[in-house]
């Protein structure tokens, strides 16, 4: 079963936006996110926290017409982006991770992590120059919650150099709604941050 496309986009595109309607925000001085839709708690030692202000775009011409259009999705909302404290010089993009939720379609309700993972391969084959995915998708789990992970890279759009971007995805389904986490970076720079993405996920612990 393949989920609809325009549900299926949003969840790539977080990551490639970088910080232009981001307000930064520091939870208590603990490094740690509930995330409460799916009873985990994520330790964000060595980022920025940084939450998506969908206000900001309104007034800001010099995004980009996708951007805005992105911005405007009723159906997906980014929870939050966890930034590298610098971007490295001559990176399009700056390392993060994101998370964002939409409502599954009912239509679509019977679908599986495995239909999700072939639906966004097949539309992200279309969209982006080079998609592929790089690893047998894996199913893993975090406290009582189930996912599936897989990894893959296409050539970010718009940029004189052929710029490989390489992406982590974390996938949920609970109760209706798909949550998905994002490792973004340039695959440039994958030897020395996959690490800390992979680490930085790993810390997802049950809530107490």
């Amino acid at each position: 079963m393949i989920l609809l496309e325009r549900y299926s986009l949003g969840f790539l595109l977080p990551g490639i936006i970088l910080c232009f309607a981001c307000i930064e925000k520091v939870p208590e001085i603990k490094k740690t996110i509930e995330i409460p839709e799916l009873g985990l708690v994520l330790n964000y030692e060595g980022w920025i926290y940084e939450e998506y202000d969908p206000n900001r775009d309104s007034s800001d011409s010099s995004r980009s017409k996708k951007k805005r259009e992105f911005s405007s999705d009723k159906h997906i909302k980014v929870m939050f982006y966890l930034f590298e404290p610098e971007q490295n010089k001559g990176s399009e993009i700056r390392t993060n991770i994101n998370f964002v939720s939409e409502p599954i379609p009912a239509k679509y309700s019977k679908a599986t992590l495995e239909d999700y993972v072939a639906s966004i391969s097949g539309l992200y084959s279309n969209i982006y120059k080079e998609y592929e995915i790089l690893s047998v998708p894996q199913k893993c789990s975090f406290g009582k919650e189930k996912c599936i992970f897989f990894e893959s890279k296409f050539i970010l759009p718009n940029t004189a150099e052929k710029k490989q971007i390489r992406t982590l995805q974390w996938i949920f389904f609970k109760e209706g709604y798909v949550y998905i986490f994002t490792g973004t970076l340039p695959e440039s720079e994958f030897s020395e941050k996959n690490k800390k993405i992979l680490n930085t996920i790993q810390t997802l612990t049950e809530k107490i």
